[in-house]
């Protein structure tokens, strides 16, 4: 006969009938069986490929929940499963993120975690040695975290600050104007394929040399960057 392991987790086997009832406080819990292909040579390697069989709600008393839980721990052959291996079950619905709405311009600054902001490339320019400086003191004063390499290897989405400076040409007689700009990146997910993901912006602003001002130079355009930075981080906090 074939025999298949079954996953209960969290979420479990539907023993409800066989636990009594006692007039106590009591929770729902969410249970679920998940057929795992009986051909893998290890069980948990072969999770994403498992099926759904069913999947209840019990209420629960906290004593029957211990027994609930004391049942399964000693019938499972395989315990204490980490949750990198169920990370992938209950993958995002296409159609499901295909109907939500658009979020507002500012709406991915809102309650943000933080950004990377690798800087030595500014540092090491004659023109822009001082400008990092300026941005994380200025930014770390609106509320902006500035992650470790660690940090933001553990943060969803990787959010990284970046800024570019591109210095004042001269060609054939022709001034090509210095320019400068900020830019807030993250990962994202494909809404037509969640399994993809690619890198997008999430802040850009930019400014270049204003050739009617002479006294106009790359550090003026660094403060108007990060004036219009700090509108728009207030704004989008602000209406949460």
């Amino acid at each position: 006969m074939t025999r298949h392991w079954m996953m209960a987790s969290f979420l479990g086997l539907i023993l409800s009938l066989i636990l009594p009832r006692l007039a106590a406080a009591e929770d729902w819990l969410l249970v679920e069986t998940r057929k795992v292909p009986d051909t893998c040579a290890h069980p948990l390697i072969c999770l994403p490929k498992s099926e759904l069989e069913s999947r209840h709600l019990l209420k629960l008393t906290k004593k029957n929940q211990n027994s609930f839980f004391g049942f399964l721990k000693s019938v499972a052959s395989i315990s204490g499963i980490p949750n990198i291996a169920v990370a992938g079950l209950h993958p995002p619905d296409p159609q499901t993120l295909h109907q939500l709405d658009i979020a507002p311009k500012l709406r991915p600054l809102r309650d943000h975690p933080g950004v990377y902001f690798e800087s030595s490339k500014l540092d090491g320019g004659d023109v822009t040695a001082e400008f990092s400086d300026m941005i994380r003191q200025r930014l770390s004063a609106l509320g902006l975290r500035f992650l470790t390499k660690e940090e933001w290897e553990n943060t969803p989405g990787k959010p990284t600050l970046s800024v570019r400076f591109s210095a004042r040409l001269e060609s054939a007689g022709c001034i090509v104007p210095f320019s400068l700009s900020m830019t807030l990146k993250e990962e994202v997910v494909l809404v037509r394929d969640p399994s993809q993901k690619i890198s997008a912006t999430v802040w850009n602003y930019s400014r270049r040399q204003n050739l009617a001002n002479t006294n106009y130079g790359p550090t003026n355009s660094l403060f108007e960057i990060v004036e219009k930075f700090e509108a728009d981080w207030r704004a989008a906090n602000r209406a949460g």
